[in-house]
């Protein structure tokens, strides 16, 4: 029966694992803008097309109404030359004008955004690891910081300081994935150096008194492969988003 479970375990591990990489590797938008979002210093070519145009059929009008009113008096070479050249500087100010407009930038949603969506992802994982080993945790009967703890799916080495961890990272992943682009890479940055630390914390010291949060090698590497997971997302996604967020609140 515990190896059942045990192996229960590490195959919805393996899953787990398994569809985030998928998703991360196999998703068009890893590292560019998500679809609701529009970078800046990109103009629309549709709206520059369309605005010089106008601004065209405007300034042939204007010409045209100028020359119609003049049409009865004698006007010399150097007024159309004059006329003409005030035309052209009234068609450029409105086309750098209309190229030096930004674009609105919007928050990517969950789906659009590879690092929100793996801080919700990793959040309710942890969730789940994290609330279920706190019925768990005591099967050793340790105490909070104990080498001795209980098993989770007979699997993972806990103690309930290690669940409580998992329980903090949860809600951390939560509330930067509910938030915004910025704050879940950043926050994946660091929680994945900081289980990277531990996985090898719980390397150098499973057998002994200094492991306080009862790792064992399944611990550390569920560890290394969600830290590596957080790092590369952090460091590879966003880039545009994070660009275009960052230069719309400069520009604010």
């Amino acid at each position: 029966m515990r190896s059942g479970v045990r192996v229960t375990g590490i195959v919805l591990l393996g899953v787990i694992v398994v569809g985030v990489v998928f998703r991360l590797l196999s998703g068009k938008r890893f590292g560019r803008s998500g679809s609701d979002t529009i970078p800046l210093g990109r103009p629309s070519g549709a709206g520059n097309a369309g605005l010089r145009s106008k601004a065209t059929a405007v300034l042939q009008q204007v010409s045209g109404q100028r020359d119609t009113g003049r049409s009865g008096t004698g006007t010399t070479a150097a007024d159309s030359v004059r006329e003409r050249r005030d035309d052209g500087q009234s068609y450029n100010a409105i086309v750098a004008q209309d190229e030096e407009t930004q674009v609105a930038v919007k928050e990517p949603s969950i789906t659009a955004s590879p690092n929100r969506g793996l801080a919700m992802t990793a959040g309710m994982l942890f969730a789940i690891w994290g609330i279920l080993g706190f019925f768990f945790a005591q099967d050793g009967g340790g105490a909070f910081f104990s080498r001795s703890g209980g098993f989770l799916w007979n699997s993972f080495g806990l103690n309930p300081a290690l669940c409580g961890l998992w329980t903090i990272l949860a809600a951390a992943f939560f509330i930067v994935g509910l938030g915004n682009t910025i704050g879940s890479r950043t926050v994946n940055l660091v929680i994945g150096v900081v289980l990277l630390v531990l996985a090898v914390y719980g390397f150098v010291f499973s057998n002994t008194s200094a492991n306080v949060f009862a790792l064992n090698t399944t611990d550390n590497v569920f560890h290394v492969i969600v830290a590596v997971v957080l790092l590369l997302t952090a460091l590879g996604a966003d880039k545009e988003n994070i660009r275009a967020l960052r230069a719309a609140g400069a520009r604010a």
